[in-house]
């Protein structure tokens, strides 16, 4: 890793949540090594408020822990307003799961075991999906709705609407080109940096997420479309 990269590391703070000390050790002193900042928590009533006073930049949340597990502590962070990525660690893999957890706003989502370099891959990934610069001035603008490039912000009759870091990548990307179908397996290889090892339909869950967002009714969705049988569309009519 070059010292450019390292430097730009240091500043990032990853929030571990795992009951499980040996996890947590392993995480921490890999990323550390890397150059992160780690702050760790051994059940979920201590990530909460870590989460919400240590400003992490990538949240990491084991899913079976005593107090708060990881899917209702992720869907708290972000009832909260915390946008910043959440990857899941589970050994439960079903897709009745992992359809939980993604509609709960987590951003990603990895089995046990695993390898501690693909789960710093796994962050490198969203971060840079966070941290991606765009042009000044860049502003979408579709009806009500406005999508601030630079800042990574979407608004909605003029209130920022909060919407995670992978929520905000498929609103830009569906948004810069009205009309256009983007079938699931595009959408998931364009906003997952890395190889996703998931089922095609897992993008699904964080469309209905953001439906609920920016949507009126989001059974009968204005901006974000169904294209049945492939994937999805920006209304080019608002």
């Amino acid at each position: 890793m070059s010292a450019e990269n390292a430097q730009a590391q240091t500043a990032r703070n990853v929030l571990v949540v795992d009951d499980s000390r040996t996890i947590r050790s392993t995480i921490a002193d890999h990323l550390r090594n890397k150059g992160y900042r780690v702050t760790e928590a051994g059940d979920g009533i201590e990530g909460l408020n870590l989460g919400l006073t240590s400003k992490p930049n990538v949240i990491v949340l084991d899913v079976v822990m005593p107090g708060i597990d990881g899917f209702r502590l992720c869907q708290l962070f972000r009832d909260k307003g915390l946008r910043v990525p959440v990857i899941l660690l589970t050994e439960r893999t079903e897709l009745e799961d992992k359809v939980k957890g993604f509609s709960a706003g987590a951003d990603d989502y990895l089995g046990k075991p695993f390898s501690p370099v693909e789960l710093e891959l796994r962050i490198e990934a969203l971060l840079r999906r966070s941290d991606g610069a765009e042009p000044a001035g860049d502003v979408l603008k579709h009806g009500e709705l406005e999508i601030d490039l630079e800042r990574h912000i979407a608004r909605l009759r003029g209130a920022e609407v909060s919407l995670t870091p992978i929520e905000f990548s498929i609103l830009k990307l569906l948004a810069s080109t009205p009309g256009r179908v983007h079938s699931r397996t595009d959408l998931l290889n364009t906003i997952w940096a890395t190889d996703y090892e998931g089922y095609r339909r897992n993008i699904d869950p964080h469309v209905n997420r953001l439906r609920t967002k920016i949507e009126d009714n989001p059974k009968k969705p204005k901006y974000i479309l169904t294209v049945w049988g492939i994937g999805y569309k920006f209304s080019d009519t608002v």
